[in-house]
């Protein structure tokens, strides 16, 4: 009975303390600051126990080394916001929120980055997510499924080129690769090789996204990615301008079929 009088005297001591200090917190000199740590340590307001929510495919160990806190020290002494821009820091995290939980909890929770497309430039590939943040060059395998965008720029473009291709999403998941020419306009080269050139973003009448909805319209109709193409240039708004493959070629001269 004794010791549960003692555990609720310190129980109560220790939440003076921590409301004091939340209060006068901003204006305490630094001595006295750290007198109202001590006396929450002594009160038992320790770090003793870590709750970690949402890590996934970061790394937990790079997660623990960003924390760079350790078991018995004052809950009060913890800096929360520098460990949430640390968090923040690690590749894959987008948004880390620390909270306390007395008497001796440090509650994390990470919101991690969404694989968004690989982006190839100069030799190198990353993997990014919609708003062209880089992630990670390793481990890249495990998202060879997404579409590679390439060229200067590309990494930050990549969220408006999937809005506008994936207005016909059937067609759209066929893409392979998105080539960022000049950083002014897309090749989207398709599953079977075949690329078809956009204009640029922003011509007053005919821009990219007018050419594209063209495109999977004629494509519907006429099933152009299943002919013997190699090139269906969209570029101009009054034309297509198709570049024969050279089995096509060897079709039309009557050179295709061995008999």
């Amino acid at each position: 009975m004794l010791q549960t009088l003692r555990q609720h005297r310190g129980l109560l001591l220790g939440l003076g303390l921590v409301t004091a200090a939340s209060i006068y917190g901003a204006v305490l000199a630094p001595k006295i600051e750290a007198w109202v740590v001590e006396r929450t340590r002594d009160a038992g307001f320790v770090l003793n126990d870590l709750e970690l929510d949402g890590v996934i495919r970061a790394s937990r160990a790079d997660v623990l080394a960003a924390l760079d806190v350790d078991n018995g020290v004052p809950l009060l002494s913890i800096d929360l916001e520098r460990i949430r821009a640390q968090l923040e820091m690690l590749p894959w995290v987008k948004k880390a929120e620390v909270s306390r939980i007395l008497p001796g909890k440090l509650k994390i929770n990470i919101t991690e980055r969404e694989p968004f497309a690989l982006w190839q430039q100069d030799g190198v590939v990353r993997l990014i997510d919609e708003t062209g943040h880089v992630i990670t060059k390793r481990g890249l395998a495990d998202f060879a499924h997404l579409v590679m965008v390439v060229g200067q720029g590309a990494d930050q473009r990549a969220n408006d080129l999937h809005a506008m291709i994936d207005q016909s999403p059937t067609l759209s998941a066929r893409i392979k690769t998105a080539v960022f020419v000049g950083e002014r306009r897309w090749d989207l080269i398709f599953d079977n090789g075949v690329r078809v050139k956009l204009p640029e973003a922003a011509p007053a009448q005919y821009d990219a996204q007018t050419a594209w909805q063209k495109f999977a319209t004629l494509q519907g109709e006429y099933r152009l990615l299943e002919r013997e193409v190699s090139v269906i240039d969209m570029r101009l708004p009054d034309r297509m301008i198709l570049r024969v493959s050279p089995e096509g070629r060897r079709i039309m001269d009557g050179t295709g079929w061995a008999t």
